[in-house]
């Protein structure tokens, strides 16, 4: 009996040591699919008189009743370890975990930010506590259910993501090559081939961008209604461009490719009939559709390529056989990843090798094309180098003599539009040109502006008295103590009627250069009180100057206010008078 006892003690162990997952390695990924058990039912709760099964294909369930799950991880350390329960390349549209202490809720059909890590798959954070265990349970609901059950540390995890970014990033990077490099085929030869590959790169690009989840990331983070569309969308762009590629390499004037028309009428009806299927047997099947297709495709390609070439066809039939790799690399991926196999193959690898042959292929043929193309247009274009030659000797002679007169007209008109007519100073818009020039240096050149607006006092007295003339020698009278001043980093010149402007730039706030620059206005206003116009019978001129510093770009109309209303403020104070405005 006691045998007996012990025989059953050690049965029962042994079943319970078989059915939890034992995370001993930290440093290793633990997949659970042996471990997980699943059941079926048509409410999110249990009743607790379910049958529990250890492969979830032996259950039979219909969309919208709940797939079941629950795993036990136990942990041999003697410390508490962190730790991610993976759900990995995931199609689950609503998603319940719990751990005991935890609940999530997520899914493919709630917003992207219900998951609890912000990466394209799903990652639930728990402790195994020391020499303990977690149970992790839940349930899933969806037509489409595809799903693979891990557990790792989050270290391992980041390290894993940051690997497979980086591959992500390469395969877009040279997909996104290959791409450019068909369109620009495209717009220098205006062959529809080279066009058509570029859409079918664009679709499967797309498709990949979508299946590996960085379209409902970066995308439609907030439109998870999306998901199913643009899967739909960029799988059945796929086979359609795989079509038009076909076709439109091996097209030759004159002459339909064998096969075009019902292959036509085929491609224009089977989005009606993928929609129709979706409706009659469901958007599984719906979605497995151009993925099943494309193993005719390859036939109907061997078939087409095969009468083409028995018709004549060069060029265009390598052509075609260069884009066999990529699509056979492609099926080959979209198969895996609608299987459950998912990690059977290296699905980047694979497609990356079926990519560089194309790109070989594309490479050579698209040189092999361009070369004949020069060739062809090297005699004609010989044959009128002589006569272009002297024809651009005599243009060239006319356009030396027609850029002479319009460099001085240029010059004569530059000087028009930059000089103030009256006085000969910059005028208002040099000021402005100079302004905005003086901020296209980067910050670290110094690039303050010192801003001085000078106002005459009582100058419409002096027309009024005088007459306009002795105010116009006034104001030239006064351009000669400005004009001096102008060099390249300083601008003095003409702002409107009797009022002048001095600029400084490349000055520092805080440096002498501000003082040096209050120095220099005050040798201007002294100049103006000591000039002698002889015109005025003996009137001394004065002068009210307001000036400020500008700090940056986004100063320079405050800059230009601040000047201006210490100039107003120097009015007010009885004029002639020099004021800081601040």
């Amino acid at each position: 009996m006691t045998r007996f006892a012990f025989l059953f003690l050690f049965l029962t162990y042994s079943s319970w040591a078989q059915s939890q997952a034992v995370f001993s390695d930290i440093n290793e990924q633990l997949t659970l699919t042996s471990y997980t058990h699943f059941t079926v039912t048509s409410a999110p709760t249990l009743t607790g008189n379910e049958q529990w099964v250890s492969d979830a294909s032996h259950l039979t369930r219909k969309p919208d009743e709940y797939l079941h799950f629950k795993v036990t991880v136990t942990s041999p350390h003697s410390t508490p370890t962190p730790v991610w329960l993976n759900i990995i390349f995931p199609a689950i549209k609503y998603l319940y975990v719990s751990d005991g202490n935890n609940q999530w809720y997520t899914g493919d059909a709630l917003a992207f930010t219900t998951r609890e890590v912000d990466v394209p798959n799903y990652h639930f954070p728990t402790i195994l506590p020391a020499k303990g265990s977690v149970t992790f349970y839940g349930h899933m609901q969806g037509e489409i259910l595809r799903y693979s059950f891990s557990v790792a540390t989050p270290e391992k995890m980041t390290n894993n993501y940051i690997s497979i970014l980086q591959r992500d990033m390469a395969f877009f990077g040279a997909m996104t090559i290959l791409t450019a490099l068909c369109f620009v085929v495209y717009f220098a030869t205006r062959k529809l081939a080279f066009l058509s590959f570029a859409i079918f790169i664009l679709a499967t690009t797309f498709w990949f961008f979508r299946v590996f989840g960085y379209a409902f990331k970066l995308l439609w983070p907030t439109l998870p209604a999306l998901n199913d569309i643009s899967y739909a969308i960029s799988i059945y762009a796929v086979l359609l461009s795989a079509f038009w590629v076909l076709f439109a390499t091996l097209k030759r004037p004159g002459r339909k490719v064998y096969g075009y028309k019902p292959i036509r009428l085929f491609c224009f009806a089977l989005p009606f009939i993928g929609m129709g299927v979706w409706r009659i047997a469901g958007l599984d099947l719906a979605l497995k559709l151009p993925v099943i297709l494309f193993v005719p495709f390859l036939f109907i390609s061997a078939i087409v390529i095969f009468k083409e070439h028995k018709r004549g066809s060069g060029t265009a039939k390598w052509l075609a056989i260069a884009m066999l790799p990529v699509s056979i690399s492609t099926l080959v991926l979209v198969m895996i990843a609608l299987s459950n196999n998912l990690y059977a193959f290296d699905p980047i690898a694979m497609f990356m090798i079926g990519l560089l042959l194309t790109c070989t292929f594309m490479i050579v043929l698209t040189s092999n094309y361009l070369v004949r193309v020069l060739q062809s247009e090297r005699d004609s274009e010989k044959a009128i180098a002589e006569l272009q030659s002297k024809q651009t000797a005599m243009l060239e002679e006319l356009v030396r003599e027609r850029t002479k007169e319009l460099e001085a007209s240029n010059k004569m008109l530059t000087e028009l539009a930059s000089l103030d007519a009256l006085t000969n100073l910059p005028n208002r818009r040099s000021i402005d040109l100079f302004v905005d020039e003086s901020f296209e240096t980067p910050p670290s050149a110094g690039n303050t502006l010192a801003i001085g607006l000078i106002d005459l006092d009582h100058f419409k007295s002096i027309n009024d008295t005088f007459g306009h003339d002795v105010g116009d020698i006034v104001l030239r009278k006064i351009a000669t103590i400005l004009r001096p001043l102008n060099n390249e980093d300083t601008i003095a010149g003409r702002f409107g009627g009797e009022e002048f402007a001095i600029i400084w730039r490349n000055i520092a706030a805080r440096d002498s250069k501000a003082s040096e620059f209050y120095q220099v206005l005050a040798k201007v206003h002294h100049n103006i009180n000591t000039l002698v116009v002889d015109e005025l019978e003996g009137k001394r001129l004065g002068a009210c100057i307001g000036w400020t510093l500008c700090n940056g770009p986004d100063d320079i109309v405050d800059a230009f206010r601040r000047a201006d209303k210490a100039l107003y403020k120097a009015k007010d104070k009885g004029r002639n008078l020099i004021i800081h405005g601040r």
